[in-house]
């Protein structure tokens, strides 16, 4: 197995089970550095009715949009014939500040590959080998890739996104990947192709990404508020990592739709655009509607074009209708399997040259735009005070919330792997290193205060009652913008809740806090965040097809621990719970011991099942060093040796008698003779438990009782996979 997918899997479990330690397999380095301004508008506002749409066209498609449960938006930004002709951001947030684009950052990435193009410095032809031939390559299919194969997503590279928080050679480890299929013959989404791509671009122009976009698209463009995220190897990421305004975006999408023109400039060739926008590719079903061109997406069945990033961010285009439109979005996707996609598509991609007009419509529309969302607040603002004496003055229109006083103290946590800073944003930036210690909550003035210590560091906030508080968070040289308003309820049960909603209006993500006075010294407190657990199930989900051991381990521990384990676990992670102590609480040493003592059970099953993981990928890549070394490929269908090796070996054996012994020989399978005549799963020598806690990493550590508690579990979970009816065989290994 590659090392970044033994590293890969090491950090999806340390993130679904738990770390004591840091769950990062790389060193850290801040990557978003800087903070957004806002960017000035370029495009007249216009009405709908001035390009032969109804306002009630749009007005209902928003309402569908709002009714949408799967849409979480943000900005959504609509365009006909070069005007704005709507545009609404959700409350905290603004077309005219950048937003991560995940994916979309591609296309960018693309255009500047159409730069090179065009002035002759690049044919698509052009072999990988040819631009880095310093650079040694492992599979014997590598040399075949060009660089359209990059641009096309065809090269079947497996070095993947996944590889990003797990290697710091990013190029290194691209040649040294394996090729799945002979390059130009399939289609895989690959984010590491459009890296390539970004270091061709610094290799034949001597200059970065974000200079020649600079000098060639964004300046003729107007784009200045952006921001590129640099990886280790000081090059722009070039397949995310690029934030960037709605406004901005806008522009790119126009100069699609313009075939490459910008205020009377060709800025790309028409060539360029008809090659980059013309299917390249064919994409799987599952994909949605869209199959590949140039570093973006195509209609399958129609004209359309799109620029597309994970967690909801699209830029549609719609050549027909001659219509632009940007959308931010916090969504539970992936693709463009988007449902507001999908809403914008129906209002927007049919005939649009409406009839009947009313110039009501027009006011509607607009009321329609200022509320966008509003209806879907998680937190609730005041009403500001109104009349004569608060229009002078005399009294504070945002008055103190006298609710907050029973929340109002100081709450300490155990060791614990929670953090402001959303976990999904944490993971992408390797900036895992967090743990929660204190909450602190007081009156000032007339408002509502936070302090939180996270890994040693105080931050102070403050919560807006009436409107959202702005302020600027730096998490281990990571500055974010943030937005805090908090709301005092009385909840279903009865009790008391304090909601905080931290959002980031420069990202997809938001964290949301619960806290409930348990009225015993104890504080308990909730922690959520959108986009949630559900893409990260998603992503698990494709974990087995990279490694068929991990699969079957996956399949051992649900039977083990009961259906939907692993997803529970994971959901735990993404939502975790924290028990405060007051500080001015007499108990406050009980409830910190017992807290202490909690998470000490936790991380102990935790270990067993981490150590469970960490088994089988050791087995593998200590086999496939031999292998390598000897210039051998290792045997397929056949588990390595080792603890958890020999462990499924016995299993098999227990099962299989001596008419089962050929079919197994034909599937390509080995098995002793002593082992098959085997009926049950012996019990584990002293080395092999030595072996296991050494795994754990109790390497002689744990107290005698923890031990032999340990080693219960561990015969426990071996007669589980002994009596368990798992088709050993059909998982290919």
């Amino acid at each position: 197995m590659e090392k970044w997918k033994k590293r890969s899997v090491d950090l999806l479990t340390s993130l679904a089970f738990g770390s004591k330690g840091s769950p990062s397999v790389i060193p850290y380095y801040p990557q978003k550095t800087d903070v957004s301004g806002v960017e000035s508008r370029y495009f007249v506002r216009s009405t709908p009715e001035r390009h032969g749409i109804s306002s009630k066209r749009i007005y209902n498609m928003l309402c569908e949009l709002e009714a949408e449960a799967r849409a979480n938006i943000h900005n959504l930004m609509v365009l006909c014939e070069n005007e704005v002709i709507s545009e609404c951001s959700r409350d905290g947030y603004s077309t005219g500040v950048w937003h991560l684009s995940h994916s979309m950052s591609k296309s960018v990435t693309g255009m500047a590959i159409g730069v090179l193009f065009d002035d002759g410095a690049l044919s698509l032809d052009t072999r990988l080998v040819d631009i880095f031939p310093e650079i040694p390559y492992r599979d014997k299919s590598f040399p075949l890739i060009t660089v359209e194969h990059l641009l096309a997503m065809t090269t079947g590279v497996t070095f993947g996104e996944a590889g990003s928080v797990t290697e710091t050679d990013w190029t290194q480890a691209f040649f040294a990947s394996s090729v799945k299929f002979i390059p130009g013959s399939d289609f895989a989404y690959n984010s590491m192709n459009s890296y390539i791509l970004a270091k061709i671009v610094t290799r034949i122009t001597g200059k970065s990404l974000c200079e020649l976009l600079d000098e060639r698209i964004f300046g003729p463009l107007h784009i200045e508020n952006y921001f590129w995220e640099i990886g280790p190897e000081g090059v722009e990421k070039g397949g995310w990592g690029l934030y960037m305004s709605p406004e901005s975006w806008a522009k790119l999408g126009q100069l699609l739709l313009q075939d490459g023109v910008f205020e009377d400039r060709v800025v790309l060739s028409e060539k360029w655009i008809d090659k980059s926008s013309k299917k390249q590719a064919t994409s799987p079903e599952i994909n949605g509607d869209f199959n590949y061109g140039y570093q973006m997406w195509v209609g399958r069945n129609s004209e359309e074009i799109l620029f597309n990033g994970m967690l909801g961010q699209n830029v549609w285009i719609s050549p027909k209708n001659n219509i632009v439109v940007v959308v931010n979005c916090g969504n539970n996707e992936l693709f463009q399997n988007s449902p507001a996609l999908e809403i914008i598509r129906k209002h927007l991609g049919c005939d649009i040259k409406d009839r009947e007009f009313n110039r009501k419509d027009i006011k509607v529309l607009h009321e329609k735009e200022y509320k966008f969302f509003d209806c879907r607040r998680w937190v609730t603002p005041l009403e500001k005070k109104h009349g004569f004496l608060y229009w002078l003055g005399v009294r504070n229109r945002t008055a103190y919330d006298d609710k907050w006083n029973d929340a109002l103290g100081e709450y300490v946590f155990a060791r614990n792997n929670v953090g402001i800073l959303p976990l999904f944003i944490r993971g992408m930036q390797n900036n895992l290193d967090a743990s929660l210690e204190s909450l602190k909550l007081e009156k000032w003035g007339s408002g509502v205060y936070l302090t939180f210590r996270e890994s040693g560091v105080n931050y102070r906030v403050e919560i807006g009652l009436y409107e959202y508080k702005d302020a600027i968070l730096d998490f281990r040289g990571e500055k974010y913008m943030v937005k805090v308003m908090g709301e005092a309820i009385i909840n279903a049960d009865g009790g008391e809740e304090y909601r905080i909603e931290f959002l980031f209006p420069e990202l997809p993500n938001t964290r949301f806090i619960r806290i409930m006075p348990k009225g015993d010294g104890r504080m308990q407190v909730d922690f959520t965040e959108i986009p949630n657990n559900r893409i990260a199930d998603m992503l698990l989900d494709r974990v087995p097809a990279a490694s068929p051991a991990l699969g079957l381990g996956l399949d051992i521990l649900e039977r083990r621990f009961g259906e939907g384990f692993i997803n529970r676990k994971v959901e735990n992670t993404f939502a975790p719970m924290l028990i405060g102590a007051d500080k001015a609480s007499p108990d406050f040493d009980t409830i910190i011991e017992e807290e202490k003592m909690r998470a000490e059970e936790q991380s102990r099953t935790v270990r067993l099942l981490r150590a469970f993981v960490d088994r089988f990928f050791k087995d593998e890549n200590r086999e496939e060093e031999k292998m390598s070394k000897k210039k051998e490929k290792p045997a397929e269908n056949k588990f390595q040796r080792g603890f958890l090796g020999d462990l499924i070996d016995r299993i098999k054996a227990s099962r299989l008698s001596q008419s089962d012994k050929p079919q197994l020989a034909e599937a390509g399978g080995e098995v002793s003779a002593s082992e098959a005549e085997r009926s049950t799963v012996g019990a584990l020598s002293n080395s092999e438990v030595h072996s296991f806690d050494t795994a754990v990493g109790f390497d002689g550590a744990a107290d005698s009782a923890e031990t032999a508690c340990l080693d219960a579990e561990i015969e426990s979970l071996v007669s589980e996979m002994s009596e368990a009816s798992i088709d050993l065989d059909g998982k290919g290994l």
